[in-house]
């Protein structure tokens, strides 16, 4: 298994950990309330790996961002399905938009270093 391959699998078991917590589990902290954020934040790194991963075994960068969205998005739904059965918590539609605009900004994130680092060890 390649390294990008494993921290995509770590990865998705660290969110998988976090979806797992019921909902009264929570602490009560202000930050926590703006959950969008998170959910964005914790997705773009996400959408980085997967492209990372994605990356290592076809190099075809056309189509590099378009499966990283389908690929990150689809984890990111059957993610908020899954917490249907965690007592507390619900799946949330805003919460998968979060979730997709992350995967779609770290997946952007990711195409723009490989960009500029290609063109570093080019020129």
């Amino acid at each position: 298994m390649r390294l990008p391959v494993l921290g995509v699998f770590l990865y998705a078991l660290l969110i998988i950990g976090l979806s797992s917590i019921p909902g009264h589990s929570f602490p009560d902290v202000k930050w926590l309330s703006h959950d969008k954020v998170i959910h964005l934040g914790e997705y773009m790194i996400f959408g980085f790996l997967v492209s990372a991963a994605r990356v290592s075994y076809r190099p075809d960068v056309r189509r590099l961002y378009p499966s990283t969205l389908v690929l990150a998005g689809a984890f990111a739904a059957l993610d908020e399905a899954y917490q249907f059965v965690i007592p507390g918590r619900l799946p949330s539609l805003r919460d998968w938009v979060a979730d997709f605009v992350g995967v779609a900004i770290g997946g952007l994130i990711y195409m723009v270093w490989k960009y500029y680092r290609a063109q570093a060890t080019a020129g």
